[in-house]
């Protein structure tokens, strides 16, 4: 018991020893200022936010306080720099030198700079070769990086002044922002394989958590082309729209289709839905002019799957001439859930069950044949009277049909969809029938009504002489 007591004793004595010797040692390591980028970007969001002392040497990969991007890197890694009175305008390829502080950062350790000191200039980094896993998974934060991939769609954004370069590929999507581009003519570069070399930069949420990338090309130098896309992608012959994303020996497309239909609804920057004698399709694009419904018109961009139907996406829309409305049948909700007329115009009896705006949208909440849909009125379409549309009301409901597919499915006819809305166009799409306040009288309802007042009045007046005559007669 004894050599029990005194070896914990010891234990005891020795640890406190080693406290002592440890505490100065913990204070000098905090005096040591982090001479690499990797070195940050290992440390825990806790160790970070201590404010450990930085000192860097390393070249601008890219810098623009419009876009709240100023990335520097060593030869161990690329790091952010938060923004600083301290700090100048500086330009890719300068060779800086950087003290500050650590901080925990919004996603990743960063550097928070006292002095930043231009001594000259370098050159760029070997870039990291990457693919896309590596780009959306957020590792590659803040790092000088090259990756291959085909470009979906190209825009020019005027808020940041910089050309935007969409790439997809399995299911991910990220942007490319550059300021200048390898071609005149940026509709060119649609469907062309590019080369990119920038910073990687990653969008996350104040919860710390990782929602997307996107890419920061420095230079013209950054983008350049390895496979040209069709220079004339219009002039490829028109597929139905029955036949997207059917079965072939050879598998399915991978490039941009054309299809040729006519506008049955049409939201500027979101989205167009068009017909042609055999199916419906909704077309993805961020065309803010688009062609006015009842347009014929052409449209290019690539076949992707939607919730119950093919979808185009990234479509590039132009008209083709007048067309006309198709004609829109009278179904019903049971028709409807078979799937056969997803993205096409439909039109059935409805009671309104609800009416309410949420944001500057309208939503009416309908029921027809004992089953619940909604029907959407997007922002900025003419609301006209269905704001004052009371529940009970009766109506006849025109508009596109959108499948819900819902979580069960199996093949054959007794398949039925979840659920479906509509698209409306506008106020014209809903015809009232009844509404509640209004109630059927049978014909000769109103004369009755009137001989019913007339008498009713003169038995008042009746009584009212009776009355009278009583009261002389008390008094007498």
């Amino acid at each position: 018991m004894q050599n029990t007591l005194r070896i914990t004793t010891l234990a005891a004595l020795a640890l406190t020893f080693l406290g002592f010797v440890a505490q100065p040692t913990l204070a000098q390591a905090a005096d040591q200022a982090i001479t690499s980028a990797a070195a940050i970007r290992n440390l825990s969001a806790e160790d970070a936010a201590r404010g450990l002392p930085v000192k860097l040497r390393g070249v601008v990969t890219f810098f623009d306080d419009g876009l709240f991007s100023r990335f520097i890197q060593d030869e161990t890694a690329g790091i952010y720099m938060l923004e600083s009175t301290n700090t100048p305008a500086l330009k890719a390829g300068e060779l800086v030198e950087v003290e500050g502080t650590t901080a925990p950062g919004e996603f990743a350790p960063v550097v928070m700079p006292t002095s930043v000191k231009p001594v000259g200039q370098a050159k760029l980094p070997p870039a990291k070769s990457v693919n896309w896993e590596e780009m959306v998974g957020g590792s590659q934060d803040s790092q000088w990086v090259e990756f291959s991939g085909k470009v979906r769609a190209v825009r020019f954004e005027k808020v940041t002044d910089y050309y935007v370069l969409d790439f997809a590929s399995n299911g991910e999507r990220f942007s490319v922002y550059a300021k200048e581009l390898p071609t005149p003519q940026p509709d060119e570069l649609v469907e062309a394989t590019l080369r990119v070399r920038g910073v990687c930069a990653t969008m996350f949420n104040n919860q710390r958590q990782l929602f997307g990338v996107r890419l920061l090309v420095p230079g013209k130098e950054g983008v350049v082309i390895e496979k040209a896309a069709s220079a004339k992608p219009f002039e490829q012959a028109a597929e139905k729209i029955s036949d997207l994303l059917r079965f072939t020996p050879s598998g399915t497309v991978a490039g941009r289709v054309k299809v040729v239909g006519t506008v049955v609804f049409a939201e500027p920057g979101r989205a167009l839905f068009i017909q042609d004698e055999n199916g419906g399709l909704q077309c993805q694009t961020s065309q803010r002019e688009l062609p006015a419904v009842g347009t014929k018109v052409e449209v290019v961009g690539f076949p992707a799957r939607g919730e119950y139907t093919p979808v185009l996406e990234d479509a590039v829309v132009r008209a083709a001439g007048t067309g006309k409305e198709p004609g829109i049948p009278l179904v019903d909700v049971n028709e409807i859930l078979t799937g056969s007329h997803d993205c096409r115009l439909v039109q059935l009896p409805a009671r309104v069950l609800g009416n309410v705006q949420r944001g500057l949208n309208r939503f009416l909440l309908l029921e027809s044949g004992g089953l619940t849909f909604q029907a959407f009125v997007p922002q900025n379409f003419i609301y006209g009277n269905l704001a004052d549309l009371p529940e009970g009301s009766e109506a006849n409901v025109r508009g596109v049909c959108v499948i819900e597919r819902g979580s069960q499915w199996q093949a054959g006819d007794a398949w039925r969809a979840g659920s479906f809305r509509l698209l409306l166009r506008s106020a014209k799409d809903v015809d009232v029938t009844l509404v509640p306040s209004q109630v059927t009288m049978p014909e000769g309802t109103s004369m009755i009504v009137g001989l019913v007042i007339i008498a009713a009045g003169l038995l008042g007046w009746v009584v009212v002489l009776r009355r009278k005559l009583h009261a002389r007669t008390t008094k007498a």
